[in-house]
């Protein structure tokens, strides 16, 4: 069995189409180090049940019954970070801030006493 040589026209499209198939996904998934210190805060008075999950976090976390004021901190990619308290007295407010500046602050828990802030990190 014979095989004829590719032209140099079939050879120039397939590396193109493999390399545009290779860099899309790297560069629409910040693959390329960016990273963003964030800070979950929450305060008040009391303690409460705080929520949270940073970007890459699959299920979350609780801290149980967490006397406030309450925070983390981690320095993470692209993705979701959120916190969500539960049983918030009156005056309990979350903030996200992203490399030092709020990016969400939520101040009112509602009739339930759940108060929640959400900030999705993205190129």
């Amino acid at each position: 069995m014979k095989f004829s040589q590719p032209s140099p026209l079939t050879k120039l499209l397939l590396t193109a189409g493999a390399l545009s198939l290779a860099v899309v996904p790297v560069t629409g998934c910040g693959m390329f180090n960016q990273s963003w210190d964030v800070k979950l805060e929450v305060t008040g008075d009391g303690s409460a049940d705080v929520g949270y999950a940073f970007p890459g976090d699959n299920d979350g976390r609780t801290d149980a019954d967490r006397k406030l004021p309450w925070n983390k901190k981690r320095n993470v990619g692209f993705g979701f970070s959120d916190v969500t308290v539960t049983d918030a007295g009156p005056g309990t407010a979350c903030r996200i801030y992203v490399n030092g500046k709020l990016k969400d602050e939520q101040r009112k828990p509602d009739a339930k006493g759940l108060v929640s802030c959400s900030v999705n990190l993205q190129d």
